[in-house]
């Protein structure tokens, strides 16, 4: 086998509307695409930093740079090893971690000529995926309502000051299955209580995020009360977080660009199990790589939210299909993707 190689280059994706949540507004993100090749396959991963964990596309390429020579290292077959030693090179970028991990799990796929699901024990079935609306201005929530129209479960990003308005405009068009990210916008208990209580009589089937992350002690007292279940996005960020989340949470968000792969996101379906938590696995706006990468342990989950590549104008990757939130994997070995 020949020596490994590795090679990226910088991406810039569009968004079909603009994306906002309750901390920032965006039209566009820079990804990073790696890829990792043995002389004869080669492994795809997608780097999609986020400022919320202190990561940049610039620190990205020049982590890539600095230690080329490190990466081509690191062992194909070994996962737990080779994930020791992405964690202690890169511990400033979860998102680099996670594009290593996903190319070296793509490599290793392809070299056994299987589907990186079957490598992994999972299935091709998997829970309907939903689709995000952004906080929107209200005139704009008709037109990404419409854009939606064949997706039956829709997530709806809240935390403004607009939240009764904006549920008022969607529940005026669709009556369809809401789940509700309020990406720490709430910040006291009453608030949360209060904003949950009247959420809980509108088709909504769970809240993600309630409250900021250092609040741990205060979403506690939501856990026993709330009609809804609480799920955890930015409190669930590696494997070492999960335990602590049991009776303060219902449920964890696992995302691969916070945890920093899919080595560390089946360790968090271990603990997630242990600890009797629910399942959801969602990501950043991303392209077909990071998704088709995502949706390999697809199955494992409850709840999936992996619509990051369709949120996008100019994909530069076909991968994963999605059909009205179903989610189709492909056959071909590896996690399935190649260039648009």
């Amino acid at each position: 086998m020949m020596k490994l190689a590795v090679s990226w280059e910088v991406k810039r994706i569009t968004t079909k509307f603009e994306f906002k949540i309750a901390r920032s507004a965006e039209s566009f993100y820079d990804v990073v695409i790696v890829k990792i090749t043995d002389g004869e396959q080669a492994g795809y991963g997608e780097a999609a930093p986020s400022r919320r964990y202190h990561d940049s596309t610039t620190q990205v390429t020049t982590l890539l740079e600095n230690l080329t020579n490190e990466i081509i290292s690191l062992p194909v077959q070994d996962a737990e090893l080779r994930q020791a030693k992405i964690e202690a090179l890169f511990s400033d970028s979860f998102s680099l971690q996670a594009a290593l991990d996903m190319a070296f799990w793509d490599l290793h796929a392809k070299q056994l000529g299987k589907p990186l699901h079957q490598v992994l024990g999972a299935e091709i079935e998997m829970p309907i995926s939903s689709y995000t609306i952004g906080i929107s201005d209200l005139d704009m929530i008709k037109p990404k309502l419409d854009e939606a129209i064949s997706y039956p479960i829709l997530k709806i990003k809240l935390g403004s000051p607009q939240d009764e308005e904006i549920m008022g405009v969607i529940r005026q068009h669709t009556d369809k299955i809401l789940r509700v990210d309020a990406n720490e916008g709430w910040k006291t208990v009453d608030e949360a209580k209060r904003r949950i209580e009247w959420l809980a009589g509108q088709n909504v089937e769970f809240i993600e995020q309630p409250m900021p992350a250092m609040q741990l002690d205060d979403i506690a007292k939501l856990h026993d009360w709330s009609p809804l279940p609480i799920v955890a996005d930015e409190n669930s960020v590696r494997p070492e977080d999960v335990p602590g989340l049991s009776g303060v949470y219902h449920g964890i968000n696992i995302k691969l660009m916070k945890c920093g792969g899919l080595t560390n996101a089946l360790k968090m379906v271990a603990l997630a199990q242990k600890h009797h938590l629910d399942l959801m696995m969602g990501c950043m706006v991303e392209t077909s790589v990071a998704i088709s990468a995502a949706a390999q342990i697809g199955s494992f989950m409850r709840w999936l939210d992996l619509d990051g590549n369709v949120l996008i104008a100019n994909d530069p990757f076909i991968g994963v299909g999605n059909v009205a939130g179903k989610l189709i994997l492909s056959n071909e070995p590896g996690i399935g993707v190649r260039r648009r």
